[in-house]
C-alpha cells in the first residue's frame, strides 16, 4: 500500500494513503451510478475556514472537500471542532473567516433555513423528528403537498412510502404509524430517504449510528450506500474510525480545531485504521 504524508506549515500532518483502485471491493457503486465528480466543482469546498468566539479561536484554517455521489467522514476526539464544522456549513455559525462553497460558488448563510434551501440537509443526532407525529407527516414536515388548498395526503402518504422503499426502508408496517414506533436505524432511515427526496446535494449526518446495535449500524451504512447512488455529497461526523472506515470514501481528522489528516480509504483497512487513530491522538 502507498502511502505519502506532507508536513504542513502550522505543524498539522496531512496525509494520504491507500488510494483506491476503482475496481477495489471497497467501492460499493453500482454499475452506472454517479460517483464523486473529477471534472467539475465539488458539491461541497471549505477554504482556509475559521471559527471565533471572542478571544477563543474554535476552528482555524479548515479546507476540505465533498464529492457528487462521495462519502466523507469527519473523524476526531470530542472538542476537535467538528460541531463548529457542522454549524457553520449548515448555517447555524458564520465564519470569521474563509470560505464556503457549494458547487464552485461561494455562499454565506445568514441561518439554516438558507443553507437548507441552498440544498444542505442536518441531520442531528435527535434527528429533529416528531415522535408522536406519524411517518409521513414527519417527511413532509415543513414541505407539506397540497392540492386545491387542502393536504393531499393521498399523495404524501404514497410518496413517502416509495422514497423509503428506494432508500432501502422495505420492511416499514405502514407511513401511518407513529415515528416513536420506529428503530433508531428507521428514523435514520427516514431522515435519509428525505434528503434524497427533496433532492439535497449535501446531506450532513452528525453521530448517525450513536447507540444502535451492530445490526442497526449497517442498516443505516446501507441507507448511506443507497443514497450516495443518486449523487449526493454525504459528510458523516463521527468517533468510531472502523465504522467509518467501512462506509466513506475517505475521511478527513481533526484535532485542536484544525485539520490533521486525510485519508483515502481502500487497501489494508485495519493498517489504515491504526494510521487514523494516531493522526486523531496527535501521535502521527
Amino acid at each position: 500500500m502507498e502511502s505519502s504524508a506532507t508536513q504542513r506549515t502550522d505543524g498539522a500532518l496531512t496525509a494520504v494513503v491507500g488510494l483506491r483502485p476503482a475496481s477495489a471491493p471497497e467501492d460499493r457503486r453500482e454499475a452506472g451510478a454517479p460517483g464523486p465528480s473529477e471534472a467539475g466543482p465539488a458539491a461541497l469546498e471549505l477554504r482556509r475556514v475559521s471559527k471565533r468566539f471572542g478571544q477563543v479561536v474554535a476552528v482555524r484554517d479548515v479546507s476540505f472537500s465533498l464529492g457528487h455521489g462521495e462519502v466523507v467522514a469527519l473523524l476526531g476526539d470530542n472538542g476537535a471542532g467538528k460541531s463548529t464544522v457542522v454549524k457553520m456549513i449548515s448555517g447555524v455559525f458564520a465564519p470569521t473567516s474563509g470560505e464556503i462553497r457549494l458547487d464552485g460558488q461561494a455562499v454565506r448563510f445568514r441561518n439554516s433555513k438558507q443553507a437548507r434551501e441552498r440544498g444542505i440537509a442536518t441531520v442531528y443526532q435527535d434527528l429533529a423528528l416528531v415522535p408522536t407525529m406519524n411517518v409521513w407527516r414527519n417527511f413532509f414536515l415543513g414541505s407539506e403537498l397540497r392540492h386545491r388548498g387542502r393536504l393531499d395526503v393521498k399523495r404524501m402518504r404514497a410518496e413517502t412510502a416509495q422514497a423509503l422503499h428506494e432508500i432501502g426502508l422495505r420492511n416499514l408496517s405502514s407511513v401511518d404509524q407513529e415515528v416513536k414506533g420506529l428503530s433508531g436505524g428507521e428514523r435514520q432511515a427516514l431522515s435519509i430517504g428525505r434528503a434524497v427526496h427533496f433532492q439535497q446535494q449535501v446531506l450532513l449526518l452528525d453521530e448517525p449510528t450513536a447507540a444502535l446495535s451492530v445490526k442497526e449500524t449497517e442498516k443505516v451504512f446501507d441507507y448511506v450506500r443507497q443514497a450516495r447512488q443518486s449523487g449526493i455529497g454525504i459528510l458523516l461526523i463521527m468517533h468510531n474510525t472502523v465504522q467509518a472506515l467501512s462506509v466513506s470514501d475517505r475521511v478527513v481528522v481533526m484535532r485542536h480545531g484544525e485539520v490533521a489528516a486525510e485519508f483515502a480509504v481502500g487497501g489494508d483497512l485495519e493498517a489504515l485504521a491504526k494510521q487514523v487513530n494516531l493522526a486523531i491522538s496527535g501521535a502521527a
